[in-house]
């Protein structure tokens, strides 16, 4: 009696061990598990994360541009996260000057449209940085211009009586194959008009090359003597990316030795080094001689060599 009772208890044993094992989910071998398939998640979400996006677009030199994908926007988007918010301050500090000196050169050769996107991203950055209401009001003076040349532009467009009698002149001329006939020599001197458009072409150039032609008559054309340089901000894209490069800059000396629209040339590699090349340009004063001349550096950018950081 008592063998048959440990037989039953065996048996019972070995049927809850069997079905203890088919309750058991099989794992097949090389299959992902959940955890692993979350991990997968995170590290995708991490590559496609704002600031994520915003390094590769600064390694890339999109600093500023395209709108939409440029390492400033994107790190805003990231400074909207609690994770990321510290580090992307840190970073949107460090490339706001970027973006206040793309904003001037934009209104200083008179880019509305991209001056006032520019400044838009500054608000986004700092809503109370000091630089605001500087490039708001130029950026109102740019408008204002604008506008004042487009409706001088539509009043000179609406033709005059007189101007236009040669014209149908001409046409008459081309009619009948055979000038009109001039009975007084007072009316040789009439033809004239066609003095107009010279007066035209004489407003087309800016206005910093139009007191050049007169001051230079009789003056010797050399270039000032430069008297204080100064070492431009290397790009902190550039420093983090280890580039080198350099950026050709134009510009007008002024009479008392300043630097006055300075204007970008070329730039290799493009996109890197033209807003520090600019900045440095407002900065360099040269041997006053009485007139504006026209002259042109090549700022270069290198990085500090091994022995220089040791030293």
């Amino acid at each position: 009696m008592k063998a048959r009772w440990i037989g039953l208890g065996i048996g019972a044993a070995l049927c809850l061990a069997a079905c203890g094992d088919a309750a058991r989910p099989a794992v097949v071998e090389g299959s992902a598990s959940p955890a692993d398939g979350m991990a997968g998640a995170g590290v995708v979400a991490a590559a496609t994360a704002p600031y994520a996006r915003a390094e590769r677009a600064l390694a890339a030199g999109r600093i500023l541009a395209p709108a939409g994908d440029n390492a400033i926007e994107h790190y805003l988007d990231a400074r909207a996260q609690p994770s990321e918010r510290v580090r992307a301050r840190a970073a949107l500090a460090e490339l706001q000057p970027y973006v206040l000196i793309a904003a001037e050169q934009a209104i200083a050769r008179g880019d509305g449209r991209e001056a006032a996107r520019l400044q838009a991203l500054i608000a986004r950055i700092d809503s109370g940085a000091p630089a605001l209401p500087r490039l708001r009001a130029g950026l109102d003076a740019l408008v204002r211009a604008q506008e004042a040349r487009d409706a001088d532009g539509a009043a000179t467009a609406m033709p005059s009586p007189a101007a236009g009698a040669p014209a149908a002149a001409v046409e008459r001329i081309g009619a009948t194959a055979a000038p009109e006939p001039v009975t007084s020599p007072t009316h040789a001197p009439e033809p004239p008009p066609a003095a107009a458009p010279a007066t035209a072409t004489v407003q087309a150039p800016p206005p910093s090359s139009l007191p050049t032609p007169p001051a230079s008559r009789g003056v010797e054309a050399r270039t000032p003597r430069l008297l204080q340089d100064a070492q431009p901000r290397y790009p902190l894209p550039a420093l983090r990316a280890r580039i080198e490069g350099e950026a050709q800059v134009a510009f007008t000396i002024q009479p008392d030795g300043s630097v006055r629209n300075a204007r970008l040339l070329s730039s290799t590699p493009p996109g890197m080094f033209e807003a520090s090349a600019l900045a440095v340009a407002q900065r360099w004063r040269f041997e006053a001689t009485g007139r504006a001349h026209d002259s042109r550096r090549t700022v270069h950018f290198r990085l500090p060599t091994e022995a220089a950081r040791d030293g």
